[in-house]
């Protein structure tokens, strides 16, 4: 069964908060998260009318993770609905990748190298994720002009990701993990 709904069949719902919430969130459960985004045009305004805003009760109800770790290790990715919340700077242009900022890492009594870490779009299980990806001289991970002797290994990279989860305090975040 297709549901149809307008923007302005939601917009008739009463003002009272409780009662547009309660249907957003209906509607989420009922068509999926996907249709209502698209029927209500981006993911911040489904999560403001239908979770207050609070993009962790968003992620509990809907079993969506907001930062989400690959289960090798080697992959961080960062919902659009957070990456939105934190504002990030894209790095060279308007369309470009977001930067995350430098980071250190290496042996741990010896030379740290710089990592310019950034934020390339992904989707994963039909939603709008940014994947961390960076270098580092020619080192790094991410790109295709990184070969694959010179691809940070797992070591690297979880030094790398906890930087990042700390600078971003994205620990909350990180609690619902689905996609196994």
């Amino acid at each position: 069964m297709k549901y149809i709904i307008t923007e302005q069949q939601l917009n008739d719902i009463p003002e009272e908060e409780p009662s547009k919430g309660k249907t957003v969130r209906r509607l989420v459960q009922d068509i999926g998260l996907t249709e209502v985004v698209e029927i209500m045009g981006g993911i911040d305004r489904v999560i403001e009318l239908g979770y207050n805003g609070d993009l962790i009760k968003f992620s509990e109800e809907t079993t969506t993770p907001i930062a989400y770790m690959s289960t090798d290790g080697m992959n961080l990715y960062l919902h659009e609905a957070l990456i939105n919340e934190l504002g990030l700077e894209n790095a060279n242009f308007p369309s470009g990748p977001k930067t995350l900022g430098k980071f250190r890492y290496g042996s741990k009594n010896d030379l740290q190298f710089a990592f310019t870490a950034n934020l390339e779009r992904a989707r994963l299980h039909d939603q709008q994720y940014y994947r961390v990806v960076g270098s580092s001289g020619d080192s790094g991970f991410g790109y295709s002009y990184i070969t694959k002797r010179n691809t940070l290994g797992k070591r690297y990279r979880q030094q790398i990701f906890k930087q990042i989860i700390d600078k971003y305090n994205l620990k909350p975040y990180m609690k619902v993990k689905t996609f196994y």
